[in-house]
């Protein structure tokens, strides 16, 4: 991706650099669920980058879809379980892949509640709902409700 194309929203990992004051962390609203192989690669990669112990009872819910049995991120008081006060992941390096690709939140959709969802070049949405098809398991791409369990 060439990121002169960005316009400062983005970088060069075609994710977006979103400046929070303008949504109050609006995406971190959102339950990102992950694949059990997910889940344990982000405990991995926390523990690595931060030295930090995520304990899965503590940090997600089991979530039941028709495919498969999911790990949903918690979410406590509306917002995501990561969000520290000021409103910033604590886990943002390392954030799971559908945290990274807000605000795709399909192969042909994008969050049309996020502010900067209009101002982006159509360009930028379409990668990242390219790499949303691309990325993102395919499990969690053909369910359509979760029952947390």
């Amino acid at each position: 991706m060439n990121t002169d194309t960005l316009n400062g929203v983005g970088n060069k990992s075609g994710a977006l650099d979103c400046d929070i004051e303008l949504c109050n962390s609006s995406c971190c609203r959102n339950c990102a669920v992950l694949t059990e192989d997910e889940a344990a690669k982000l405990i991995a990669n926390v523990r690595n980058e931060y030295a930090f112990e995520l304990e899965p009872k503590k940090y997600f819910r089991q979530a039941k879809g028709e495919h498969g049995i999911y790990f949903a991120l918690k979410i406590i008081k509306g917002q995501c379980i990561f969000l520290n006060k000021e409103r910033r992941c604590r886990i943002y390096r390392c954030r799971p892949k559908l945290c990274e690709l807000y605000p795709a939140i399909d192969v042909n959709a994008v969050d049309e509640r996020c502010p900067i969802v209009g101002k982006l070049p159509q360009d930028i949405l379409e990668t990242l709902k390219k790499r949303y098809e691309n990325e993102v398991d395919e499990r969690i791409k053909q369910e359509q409700t979760f029952r947390f369990i």
